[in-house]
């Protein structure tokens, strides 16, 4: 028999976006979340309760803010709810923690802890950018200290030391080199790449241009997001701008969990919540440069296979995603590892994406869980899955949120990082290397006039990887055709440098 006091369910979402371009005028961040959280509860219980459930909170755990400087956020958001009581606490930084959150949500249900639980997020950086454009300090709250993170702050952000010697410490950077590795495995030129790219951006713009949230409203066909002019320059091949995340943005999301016995003390039937029937998470290999395939993310096909299984489904029961999509190569690894193809008619994303929606800092999923909620309270199916992804596709959260109830209470399951952490095989990164080496993958960073710059590969030999700086005929090469298991020769710089160079071999 279920235990209803022990399955997990999201009950209400907030979500709102800053247009005001006055920074004088323009909320803050704590302004923005106060205002989210305020709504998703209202969606719960209507407006009439929403003092009284904020008080009951159990826990509030408040997204990282890049725009903030507060010794402890989560604490000054949980006061100004009057949510006195609650375990109010910060997250580390990361596109999966609103998932993770949500996830540790769950396991509280599952424990039998009866919790109720605020996950609340926001950035207002589009606001700070106009500020400081203008001369204007901004009155927001802020106090002395850096806040307790939970998870902790990962202080290498996910970068080796020998990729951040060569450049590749951006996103930017990072993700254009996954997508070169991404076209060498699916066997294609780069011209059919930038095609199935406009096509499958296509689709998530067209999302945003109807999410009356987005930032960035604008239909762009495939056609237009790949067609490089001066308004849509090469930012690091072979990614234009309109492919890029957008983090200067003004918004906040918020959603409330808690259990199916309280939702039905709260007067919610079965069709006005959504279940969390199943979740996963788990990191990969910590570099990208000690993974043997780097266009692969196997902690994520390990979350996605406990995700579906606790849910007792599979993928093909699910009838909407909501993939993190920061840049193309992190949609088509999570496509690859959904095993879901290009020709899959299933939306890849009801919110809309990063870069047309626009990507508010760690907080984008919370609104993909919140569209994730509508898009079952309206009836349009019964499973939609929710991917999150931190730092170079190293962090992963999946959640599956389901219409009808469970048929048995959830598990939270056994130790899936511990599993993972004992099949990886990870790659020695050298900091310098010479002799014969192979191309695994590259990009070529552009400057403002369209011209390329010096590019950068990621190299191996003989079972050990190290990146390096292309000189001119190389990097001709890297942007001329598909150069992924092209030879080279690879050598000191020379000098104090601890950078490599590369040339043709």
């Amino acid at each position: 028999m279920t235990d209803w006091t022990r399955v997990p369910v999201v009950v209400g979402a907030g979500q709102l976006t800053n247009r005001d371009e006055d920074p004088s005028r323009a909320p803050s961040p704590f302004d923005l979340m106060e205002a989210a959280s305020r709504d998703a509860v209202a969606s719960a219980v209507g407006a009439a309760r929403v003092d009284a459930v904020l008080q009951e909170l159990t826990h509030l755990f408040m997204v990282h803010s890049l725009s903030l400087r507060h010794g402890d956020p989560a604490r000054y958001l949980a006061e100004r709810l009057g949510a006195k009581a609650a375990d109010a606490r910060t997250s580390g930084m990361g596109g999966n923690i609103p998932q993770w959150l949500v996830n540790r949500a769950a396991e509280l249900v599952v424990a039998g802890e009866r919790p109720r639980v605020l996950v609340a997020g926001a950035e207002a950086l589009a606001t700070k950018k106009r500020a400081k454009k203008a001369g204007l300090s901004l009155d927001w709250p802020t106090a002395e200290g850096w806040p307790d993170m939970w998870p902790p702050l990962d202080m290498d952000m996910g970068v080796h030391k020998v990729e951040r010697t060569h450049g590749l410490e951006q996103a930017t950077t990072m993700y254009a080199l996954m997508e070169t590795a991404v076209t060498h495995a699916y066997g294609r030129s780069p011209d059919e790449q930038r095609a199935a790219m406009g096509r499958l951006m296509g689709r998530l713009n067209e999302v945003a241009a109807s999410n009356p949230l987005s930032w960035f409203p604008e239909r762009r066909d495939g056609a237009e997001i790949m067609d490089v002019t001066a308004d849509n320059r090469i930012i690091f091949w072979p990614y234009p701008k309109y492919v890029n995340a957008v983090m200067d943005v003004d918004m906040g999301a918020a959603v409330l969990v808690t259990d199916a016995a309280t939702a039905r003390e709260w007067g919610l039937g079965e069709d006005e919540v959504a279940y969390l029937s199943g979740w996963g998470d788990a990191h990969d290999i910590w570099f990208l440069s000690e993974r043997p395939e780097v266009h692969r993310a196997e902690s994520l096909t390990a979350s996605v296979a406990r995700a579906t299984a606790t849910a007792g489904i599979g993928v093909d029961d699910i009838g909407a995603f909501d993939l993190y999509s920061c840049f193309p190569s992190s949609i088509e690894v999570a496509r690859d590892a959904l095993g879901i193809g290009e020709e899959d008619a299933r939306p890849l994303t009801l919110t809309g994406g990063l870069p047309y929606h626009g990507g508010p800092g760690s907080n984008y999923v919370t609104h993909a869980i919140a569209n994730a909620l509508r898009w079952i309270r309206d009836g349009e199916g019964d499973h939609a899955l929710v991917h999150g992804n931190g730092f170079y596709l190293t962090k992963h959260a999946v959640g599956v949120y389901s219409r009808r109830p469970p048929t048995a209470t959830p598990s939270a399951g056994d130790d899936l990082q511990a599993q993972l952490d004992a099949s990886f095989r990870p790659l020695a990164v050298e900091r310098t290397l010479e002799g014969a080496a192979t191309v695994v993958a590259y990009t070529v960073p552009y400057d403002r006039e369209g011209a390329p710059q010096s590019g950068v590969v990621m190299l191996q030999s003989e079972g050990r990887r190290t990146a390096a700086i292309a000189d001119d005929e190389l990097t001709a090469a890297l942007v001329a055709g598909d150069a992924v298991g092209l030879a080279v020769h690879v050598a000191p710089e020379g000098g104090d440098s601890k950078r490599n160079l590369a040339r043709l071999a």
